[in-house]
């Protein structure tokens, strides 16, 4: 039944006339239909949309908040751990960079096929069980005693969680078109509030701590001291497995492909063989035709479920005829197709429909073919690198001797470090990133946060200098405040990303490019940390302090000015799409499809 009109019957008839039309008509009449139709797929489409502040988001968001936590409530006492697990401190950084790659490994692994499995079996059971992955692995890091039974427990983490991607897929698909970017902004709030209390967990939470706090020992963390981070991590898991599990809905687009037969068909960006769809769209068509439903003509039925064959005979009825042979007639009750096989007929019917529409619109090609969205996985990935870089390292920098070029400091203090990251992210998030976007437009906000994270990120050595030779005060002032300063642009980067990849993806499985995208950050992941842990032990051991940091940073200076070169390239269609009118009328064959996804059973 299409939405919004009276007479169900007849707007399915007169849908299957009007997609039979857009295959034969003038190329004047089909713009003016594609207009009408697009208009109206549209209205349709956004009385499923939801608002930024609703409880699917809250949900959402909540989700975001617990993959943030686990990600940072292991830094601030990584560098100690490491230690503790029976690694020499000369070697920290290395083994640091290890243990941060093991998790983007795994990952590497199953993202794009956790993506396929969300387009496959819904978003929801994709988030629910990235929680359960995420609850089970942080629980066994707390009981980690070797650096061997670490490692495993992060990759573990690593292969049962997609949940980064599928967030972002659910996000676009709940949200209007012109909300995407405030939606964005408002889980790079929730990351940023899971980047102040994930530090505040992991430093303030270990038995160190905490024994000191109470001024007597606990026998349980002499034996496991890092355990009560992980064991916070775990709960926030749980919570988010009850709140998901009860109070998410599944993704209105999802729904929609999967009442159209959509869902279960493989990604096109995998080019799978369709012969089996093809096949058993030949069977459900001929029961079709030989049943005689009142939805099609019954003179013609093959033409009117099949436009396109239609439309090289010239035997396509009107869509005038189509709606008046419809118009009074009822549904048609089950009927029995074979030995106890019972099929609703418009289900049948709309099954070959929805399949006869995306044989009218040109298949996409493969992302990996697709100029525009290989620039967005690039752009992605570099920025990936360098946020990799920094996290990892700057816990290590932070227990280093300020004599080495380092800052000194105590678990808590990392923690602190940490913290102000957050509270930076935090603020501009929530009441300045939205309004510069309306402003100015996602491409322009996008380059001038690059900019300054690359700034902040290459002047670091210079930063930590400063605040060495200025006293505590000084130290938080100088590093303080680049750090903030690339936090605020990394913020609007990884924000707008998400943003260019899900308005490139047009026509695609949002779930399986995401899923590419977060492979290709999750390669460069791998190879960050290790490389930035080993460059970093090498340079202490040269003599001259400067290069103790100044390589590294060096590093994350170059990853993030391909970031900006890459985002310089990327066309304005892509930047800021979400800035276009929503009235653009789509060309004939894609108005067809929209025509018979209005249709609903």
């Amino acid at each position: 039944m299409v939405a919004g009109h009276p007479d169900g019957a007849g707007a399915s008839s007169g849908s299957v006339g009007a997609v039979a039309a857009a295959g034969v008509s003038s190329p004047g009449a089909q713009d003016a239909a594609a207009s009408k139709l697009a208009k109206q797929a549209r209205g349709n489409a956004d009385g499923s949309r939801v608002p930024v502040f609703s409880l699917p988001m809250a949900v959402l968001c909540l989700i975001n908040f617990n993959e943030s936590v686990a990600t940072n409530v292991i830094w601030p006492f990584l560098p100690f751990a490491i230690v503790s697990w029976g690694v020499a401190p000369a070697d920290t950084g290395t083994f640091a960079g290890i243990f941060a790659s093991c998790f983007f490994v795994s990952q590497l692994l199953t993202a794009g096929g956790w993506g396929m499995f969300a387009d496959a079996r819904g978003r929801k059971p994709t988030l629910i069980l990235g929680l359960v992955g995420s609850a089970m692995a942080m629980s066994a890091l707390g009981f980690a005693g070797s650096f061997p039974v670490a490692v495993a427990c992060r990759a573990l983490a690593g292969l049962t969680n997609g949940n980064i991607g599928v967030t972002k897929v659910m996000v676009h698909e709940m949200v209007s078109k012109r909300d995407q970017a405030q939606a964005m902004a408002l889980l790079s709030f929730n990351w940023g509030m899971g980047s102040i209390v994930g530090p505040i967990a992991g430093g303030f939470l270990t038995a160190t701590s905490l024994e000191q706090a109470a001024g007597f020992s606990v026998p349980f963390l002499d034996q496991f001291p890092y355990a009560m981070p992980c064991f916070f991590s775990a709960l926030i898991s749980a919570l988010g497995i009850v709140v998901g599990a009860c109070m998410l809905p599944e993704s209105p687009e999802w729904l929609r492909q999967q009442s159209l037969g959509q869902a279960a068909q493989p990604s096109s960006c995998w080019a799978t063989c369709g012969w089996p769809s093809k096949l058993l769209d030949a069977l459900r068509c001929a029961c079709v035709a030989r049943r005689g439903y009142h939805h099609v003509p019954a003179e013609e039925p093959a033409e009117a479920a099949f436009p396109s064959a239609a439309a090289g005979t010239g035997a396509t009825p009107s869509a005038a005829e189509a709606s008046s042979g419809g118009a009074g007639s009822e549904a048609s009750p089950p009927d029995e197709l074979g030995d106890g096989i019972s099929v609703r007929p418009e289900r049948a019917l709309q099954g070959c429909l929805a399949r006869a529409a995306s044989r009218l619109a040109p298949a996409p090609h493969s992302p990996l073919r697709d100029s525009v969205l290989l620039r967005c996985f690039g752009l992605y990935a570099t920025l990936a690198l360098a946020a990799i870089l920094i996290d990892e390292l700057l816990p290590v920098i932070g227990k280093m001797r300020r004599e080495a070029g380092g800052l000194g400091m105590s678990e808590a203090e990392i923690a602190e470090l940490l913290i102000i990251q957050g509270v930076s992210l935090v603020v501009f998030q929530l009441f300045i990133f939205h309004r510069l976007v309306a402003r100015f437009g996602e491409g322009r906000v996008f380059k001038w946060g690059s900019v300054c994270a690359l700034v902040a990120l290459s002047t670091l050595p210079v930063s930590i200098w400063l605040g060495n030779s200025s006293g505590p005060a000084g130290r938080w002032v100088f590093v303080g405040g680049a750090l903030a300063l690339k936090t605020l642009g990394m913020g609007c980067c990884f924000s707008l990303t998400f943003v260019f990849i899900n308005s490139a993806a047009k026509g695609r499985r949002l779930g399986a490019v995401n899923g590419i995208s977060q492979s290709a950050a999750s390669a460069v992941r791998v190879v960050g940390p290790a490389l930035g842990g080993i460059l970093l032990s090498v340079s202490l051991r040269s003599s001259v302090v400067w290069i103790h940091t100044g390589v590294v940073c060096a590093l994350m200076g170059l990853a993030m000015g391909a970031t900006v070169a890459i985002g310089a390239s990327l066309p304005t269609s892509v930047t800021d799409a979400n800035r276009e009118p929503d009235d653009t009328p789509p060309s004939a064959p894609e108005a067809a499809e929209l025509e018979l996804a209005s249709v609903h059973v």
